[in-house]
């Protein structure tokens, strides 16, 4: 009888014993199968909140960047992504300006190359805008002043861009502009300017064979490869 007076003494004061709230809401919450966010509802998390706020912009912003980075002018996103370069072109030398105008050019030449027929006019008119600006940062440019790196990065993308234009087209669009012909204008110059120099010089034998390769180069308009001759002689 004793044992069974102590027994029940015990069981009294265990119900008056009462859970913490963080555990009533976990248990709830597992049995339920609600949102298990109540168990942070601990005294340090209230600290947390501005990491999880964080967090939570940061993957926003890695979403939008993403998407931009993906999206064809004509797109609700793309003047992300136009604001982006515009960044950048900032932070470019002179020299270096064209050869980057470029670039864009052959970025807005590889969208076309997956364009939907709505995004083709935007495009063909971001691609043109790019080449425009091209050809007039190369204005008045010599390759004789001018960086040697930044030159060949002007080749490099000059050649690209044929290449790239030549795939779009044989897509079935087709670049009817005179940005182009802009582009050709101040890379024939450039050139042509230097095979005057060179001509006005006393040179090796060496030098003369590449004049005259040069000079054949520019009589069919490949101008970007009598420029490249030029750089990787001197």
């Amino acid at each position: 009888m004793t044992q069974d007076k102590a027994l029940i003494k015990g069981l009294k004061k265990l119900r008056q014993i009462k859970p913490s709230h963080d555990w009533v809401v976990f248990n709830k919450n597992q049995i339920l199968g609600q949102d298990t966010l109540g168990v942070f509802n601990f005294p340090f998390f209230p600290y947390l909140k501005p990491a999880f706020a964080g967090l939570m912009v940061l993957l926003v912003v890695f979403g939008v960047s993403v998407s931009a980075n993906n999206s064809l002018p004509g797109d609700p996103l793309y003047f992300v992504k136009r604001a982006y370069e515009k960044t950048l072109a900032v932070f470019v030398s002179d020299d270096e300006k064209p050869g980057y105008q470029m670039e864009l050019a052959n970025a807005r030449l590889e969208d076309l190359a997956k364009a939907s027929a709505k995004n083709l006019a935007p495009t063909i008119n971001e691609f043109q805008a790019s080449i425009s600006q091209a050809a007039k940062n190369l204005s008045g440019m010599t390759a004789a002043t001018s960086n040697p790196v930044a030159m060949k990065k002007i080749v490099k993308e000059a050649k690209k861009l044929e290449e790239n234009k030549q795939k779009v087209e044989s897509l079935g669009v087709i670049i009817e502009d005179g940005a182009s012909s802009e582009f050709d204008s101040a890379m024939s110059k450039i050139v042509e300017n230097i095979i005057e120099d060179m001509e006005g010089r006393i040179l090796s034998e060496d030098k003369t064979d590449i004049l005259g390769q040069m000079k054949t180069l520019f009589s069919e308009e490949k101008y970007s490869e009598s420029l490249e001759l030029y750089l990787i002689n001197q």
